[in-house]
Parts: C-alpha cells; structure tokens; sequence
C-alpha cells in the first residue's frame, strides 16, 4: 500500500509540480522565482538530512520531509532547466520537448527506491 501511495505522489505530483513551475515562460522573474524555490527546497533537505541526522531513517517525519524537499529541488532544477532551453528556443516544439522531458525526469526518484527496495529486500 505505501509504495502505491509513493507510485501515485512520484508519477501524478512530479509532472504536475514540474508543469506548474514551467507554466509561465523564461522571464527573468521566473527565474528569479525558480532559483530561490530551487535553493530553498534544497536548503531544507539537507538540513533535515544532515542537521537531524540522529533521526535519519528512524523517524518516519523528518525522514520524509526532508526526502519531499530534496525532491522538490531536484524538481526545481529540471524546471530551471528546461526554462533556460525554452528561453533560448521559444518555438512551440521546444516547449514540448522539454515538458515531456522534464515530467519524465521527475519520476526519476522512484527507480532509485525502487531499485534499493529490490536490493535490500
């Protein structure tokens, strides 16, 4: 049950945060909104990886929430990405490109757990 759960958030809440954080076009605002989303995002994980890190794996909240951030990072970047690429190319086949290409991306987490899930057991 909790791995469909996952499955739902990773491949239904990945594209559309993604899409979301795409949605306007690469103004330097946006920009400036991403970079700090981004940086926040990834502020937060790391330090509740490293700051709690007695609670890490022990404590299914902190080790969550801090999981949750850094994929938000990770989330933010490929929209940094892809609005840069849409900045330097605004056709319309370029949006869909790195649309389609940045909501694949955020599923990337899921193979890692599930490949440490069939590692561990």
């Amino acid at each position: 049950m909790t791995y469909a759960i996952l499955f739902v958030i990773v491949f239904v809440g990945g594209p559309l945060a993604f899409r979301a954080l795409t949605r306007n076009g690469p103004s330097p605002a946006a920009f400036r909104r991403l970079a700090i989303f981004t940086a926040l995002c990834a502020a937060i994980g790391l330090t509740m990886r490293y700051g709690f890190s007695h609670l890490w794996g022990r404590d299914l909240l902190v080790t969550g929430t801090g999981i949750a951030f850094i994929w938000g990072g990770w989330i933010g970047v490929l929209a940094y990405g892809a609005q840069a690429l849409r900045r330097m190319d605004q056709g319309l086949r370029m949006r869909r490109w790195t649309g389609v290409m940045g909501a694949v991306g955020t599923t990337v987490p899921w193979f890692g757990l599930a490949s440490a899930s069939l590692v561990t057991g």
